[in-house]
């Protein structure tokens, strides 16, 4: 049976093969509870960007705050360092711009805009599929980024560029989009790029993801993405620098095998009564992720708790090294504790953290 694990697309490639040995997923969490929806660092308005995105996104990982684009590589360490507060950021900046990483997507980068400031960026995503071997699940999603620069140069000499380079470029709800694909493993990867409006760059998976965003970037209408009736939001600190949340579809159910629904798959964690889980990390402030997970389950502690497997950790002592805690803050509504302070349990993390989210990878 194909075993998944939580990474980054290319990135399973890069590391160490002991990784390779389960699918234990995570993800960190929020423990302050904040409801207000004030525009983020006074100038993008979380609501405005939220009604961009399909009213069925499913998944949503943010970042709140400035950070210079780069290509977000890592020198391969398999020791057990003290991670520095810029590693642990750029851990988080990579998982979210992880479309911006395909290969022309490289050379968009670092030809085009490494060293420019981003002012914020988040990946939305849904419809999590079996990959046709190995590799990471497909979906359907994009990761958007918010320059401090209006990028109209750098717009028209990467369409002048992609047009030898991709496999056409195309007009999209009156926007020009370069097309690319990409073999990963035994799934050809589809890649859509373009630049919606002054300053943004949009990389998505699908056409009909890509099409709903633009015309709701247009001024179309249609219900908004992750609504704030939905109880995650109540576990959501949106001033944290790193944040973001899952609400299960259980209409994916079928499909999907990271979702929770129908019993035993081979990259879930069982639970019919789960809802959905939140993040936080601030590494400016402190070396430590949190996890909410809400479920209608009693056991729902003892669920959470399972995602951690000490016997599967691709190290000695990388499951004791996060120092995991756990409290429940409200009955069902369980909150975990992740200390990132060292490289191993790190990588263990972020690992698993992109399953649980849906991007898990079968190894």
């Amino acid at each position: 049976m194909k075993k998944a694990s939580g990474i980054i697309r290319k990135q399973s490639q890069k590391m160490c093969p002991i990784l390779c040995l389960t699918l234990l997923v995570l993800c960190s969490a929020c423990s302050a509870r904040n409801t207000d929806t004030k525009p983020i660092l006074g100038k993008i308005d979380l609501n405005v960007v939220l009604s961009w995105l399909p009213d069925d996104t499913e998944t949503l990982l943010v970042a709140n705050r400035p950070f210079w684009m780069s290509t977000f590589r890592m020198a391969q360490d398999y020791s057990n360092r003290e991670v520095t507060t810029e590693d642990a950021a750029k851990h988080f900046e990579r998982v979210i711009l992880q479309l911006f990483d395909f290969s022309y997507g490289q050379t968009l980068i670092e030809k085009h805009l490494e060293g420019k400031r981003v002012l914020f960026a988040l990946e939305a995503s849904r419809h999590f599929r079996h990959p046709a071997g190995l590799g990471e699940l497909p979906f359907e999603g994009c990761a958007l980024a918010i320059f401090e620069d209006d990028l109209k140069h750098v717009r028209d000499v990467f369409m002048k560029d992609a047009a030898q380079k991709s496999v056409r470029v195309d007009e999209i709800a009156g926007q020009k989009v370069a097309v690319f694909d990409e073999k990963v493993e035994q799934d050809i990867w589809r890649t859509f790029v373009t630049f919606p409006q002054n300053g943004i760059v949009l990389v998505a998976t699908n056409q009909r993801f890509l099409e709903a965003m633009l015309a709701r970037m247009s001024g179309g209408k249609g219900g908004r993405a992750l609504p704030d009736t939905l109880p995650e939001w109540r576990y959501v600190n949106k001033q944290a620098q790193f944040w973001g949340l899952r609400h299960y579809d259980k209409t994916q159910a079928n499909e999907d095998p990271t979702s929770p629904f129908g019993g035993e798959k081979s990259a879930n964690f069982p639970d019919d009564k789960a809802i959905g889980l939140t993040y936080e990390c601030n590494p400016s402030k402190e070396h430590k992720a949190t996890i909410t997970y809400l479920s209608g389950a009693d056991d729902a502690r003892k669920i959470e708790e399972s995602w951690f497997r000490p016997l599967s950790e691709p190290a000695p002592g990388a499951t004791a090294g996060l120092h995991i805690q756990y409290r429940e803050l409200e009955p069902r509504v369980i909150q975990s504790t992740y200390d990132l302070s060292h490289s191993q349990p790190l990588e263990w993390f972020f690992f698993l953290f992109m399953g649980l989210l849906g991007h898990a990878v079968y190894l």
